[in-house]
């Protein structure tokens, strides 16, 4: 076997070994040992407001009329805490 064939068998290797990893972890590649605490640090929010009615949520007459027409009444829990900051122009993960 030459130089470059066996390269190319232990990069090969590699790569399976690598993508076993990641289907054993569910399929998540970002997690890496040691980065949980800068994950849990990046991932807290940072946004207490909350909004219990569609009305109090500043939206257009237009849009609350939809909301009303499909039967929608009171915005769900990410929906109380999601709109507004996105309305507001923040980034919003939610």
């Amino acid at each position: 076997m030459s130089k470059n064939q066996e390269e190319e068998k232990t990069q090969i290797n590699t790569q399976v070994e690598e993508e076993e990893k990641v289907e054993k972890m569910g399929g998540k590649t970002d997690k890496i040992e040691g980065d949980e605490e800068e994950d849990t640090e990046y991932l807290k929010p940072n946004w207490d407001e909350s909004v219990d009615r569609f009305d109090d949520m500043g939206l257009k007459e237009e849009v609350l009329r939809g909301i009303y027409g499909y039967g929608f009444n009171k915005p769900s829990p990410i929906q109380q805490k999601g709109i507004l900051p996105v309305i507001q122009g923040h980034d919003t993960i939610a």
